[in-house]
């Protein structure tokens, strides 16, 4: 006799957006510093946007990293979220997948560049 542990959907669904929260606040830092300061060049900005991490967190490429590994564990558990029958929830996971999939391929962008 085999027992599975069945995690319910809206489980699910709040651990999706507690993944997602990581990336979203992660990119409303870097689009902020923009807003603040205009007129500045790429390495100002990439200056300005480290000065906000303690020492071991100082590289950009590891930044962008947790935000994809965020953004793809947001985007799994809202997929396991879908069949719920409660509409609110769906839209929810929706709008959840495609916030990830724009900051995902936004730190794609940013690690070619």
């Amino acid at each position: 006799m085999t027992k599975t542990n069945r995690v319910s959907r809206k489980t699910t669904a709040v651990l999706a957006i507690v993944f997602l929260l990581p990336a979203l606040i992660l990119f409303i830092m870097w689009s902020s510093i923009g807003l603040k300061v205009t007129g500045i060049s790429q390495e100002e900005k990439l200056s300005t946007y480290l000065g906000y991490f303690p020492t071991w967190l100082q590289s950009i490429a590891t930044l962008h990293t947790i935000s994809i590994l965020c953004c793809l564990m947001a985007i799994i558990f809202a997929t396991r979220s879908f069949s719920k029958h409660l509409l609110s929830v769906r839209v929810l996971m929706l709008l959840t997948v495609l916030v990830a999939v724009f900051i995902l391929l936004f730190d794609i962008y940013q690690m070619v560049q």
